[in-house]
């Protein structure tokens, strides 16, 4: 039966998804174009804080338009006033997280103006609305979190400066201004903080990127230094063909001959530039290897040296893997290998099951593990019986092996899958064969 290893078994998935609530969906529905416009240039806030924000506000906004009358004559200005004055006091709220120290200018701006204009009844312990000196006080915050140090030291003489002028009892205003120096401290650390985990999350990315290519660039001088072994076995075929020619095909004439020194020529400078361009990526401290490369012909001698290591390995091997020309079949074979040493390094003591399965279409390869203290998990397979090509999910490439194992299966024509299963891990991995590799 011809081995199909991109076929998939459908399973049919029914998801319940869970509705948000008709309350909930109109507030998002809501507040989404303001909280587009609130959010800042630089590190993105969460939408969830922008909307706890614009939440807060409207809040504050009733609370402030609801006390009016415990700070203002409402006798004398009469209500309506009132809603534009709670609209002057809240909206700077909303300009927190995008532009703190413009909305807190604007906020003292109009304790200034309000407190002049408009008759106050009770100015303790400030004569303006309760609600607008929570606001001062968190704009102060995010004026110093956000700003630089200058822009903070502003921020709290400015606000410092109402206070003094506001508060009528000199003591008190003094305690305020230490108040303030102590929210403006607090908020300057917390900004330094916070711009310094920026600062490293952004320096770790760039290193995790850099370090991604630079092990994606060494795997691809190992796979330039095992190539080379094979192209040049061939290359120096061809050389020897080609220079033995007359002696052994009879009746040449010297055209052909002219020919066959022509290919070998040919045949030598492309040995030679394959050996310069190995020569440049070999690594300084790299010790040239002497033994042959090896192939998946060479698996009964892997699975015996991997259970002499002590990895309990159930093998099977169905096929001729000749099937391969040997550039695959060397990819097959390392990444076999590096499968199994990840499975006893990474799992040790568990149970862990290679089949492999050969035919005239190609070659596929399944290494699993179990869990610790599990048995090792069965290959999925297909109705036909022979191993299915399934996607087993994503896995974070933060070593060598997986990297090195994809780099290998692309370079070679194939197809790789990784990852973890609900009862182990998985690897599978496909090399499509060659006609009269064998011959």
């Amino acid at each position: 039966m011809a081995l199909n290893p991109f076929r998939r078994k459908r399973r049919e998935r029914v998801r319940v998804k869970k509705e948000p609530g008709r309350v909930r969906t109109v507030l998002t529905t809501a507040t989404d174009p303001l909280v587009d416009l609130l959010q800042p240039a630089g590190p993105k806030v969460p939408r969830w804080l922008l909307r706890l924000l614009v939440l807060v506000t409207f809040v504050f906004f009733w609370i402030a338009f609801g006390s009016a009358e415990t700070t203002y004559d409402i006798d004398a200005t009469g209500r309506g006033p009132m809603f534009f004055v709670a609209i002057l006091v809240c909206a700077p709220l909303l300009l927190a997280v995008s532009r703190p120290l413009p909305a807190l200018v604007f906020s003292t701006a109009t304790a200034f103006v309000l407190g002049a204009l408009l008759p106050v009844l009770n100015s303790a312990p400030w004569p303006w609305l309760v609600v607008h000196g929570l606001i001062l006080f968190a704009l102060l915050f995010a004026s110093c979190v956000r700003g630089s140090l200058r822009e903070a030291a502003g921020a709290w003489l400015l606000v410092t400066l109402l206070f003094w002028w506001g508060v009528d009892d000199p003591a008190a205003g003094n305690g305020w201004a230490a108040g303030l120096a102590s929210i403006a401290l607090v908020g300057v650390l917390s900004g330094r903080l916070l711009r310094a985990g920026w600062a490293l999350r952004a320096q770790t990315e760039v290193s995790e990127s850099e370090r991604a290519r630079r092990v994606v660039l060494e795997e691809r001088t190992r796979l330039a230094r095992d190539l080379h072994d094979i192209v040049a076995h061939h290359m120096s075929l061809v050389v020897v063909q080609a220079e033995t020619a007359q002696y052994r095909v009879p009746g040449l004439d010297q055209a052909a001959r002219d020919e066959m020194q022509s290919i070998s020529e040919t045949a030598r400078s492309a040995l030679t530039e394959t050996r310069a361009l190995l020569a440049v990526l070999r690594q300084e401290n790299a010790q040239p290897e002497n033994a042959p490369q090896p192939g998946l012909h060479l698996l009964p001698e892997l699975v015996e040296t991997t259970r002499r290591a002590g990895v309990q390995l159930d093998a099977q091997v169905t096929g001729d893997v000749g099937v391969l020309r040997e550039g695959r079949s060397l990819a097959g074979y390392r990444i076999v290998q590096e499968a199994l040493a990840n499975a006893s390094r990474h799992a040790p003591g568990t149970p862990v099951r290679l089949e492999v399965h050969a035919d005239t279409s190609g070659v596929a390869v399944g290494v699993t593990n179990g869990l610790v203290g599990g048995a090792a998990p069965a290959l999925p397979r297909s109705d036909d019986g022979s191993t299915a090509w399934t996607d087993v999910g994503a896995v974070t490439e933060s070593g060598h092996g997986i990297i090195g194992m994809r780099e290998r299966a692309a370079a070679a024509g194939g197809r790789l899958q990784v990852g973890p299963t609900a009862d182990g891990f998985v690897v599978q991995l496909f090399l499509p064969g060659d006609p009269g590799a064998g011959r």
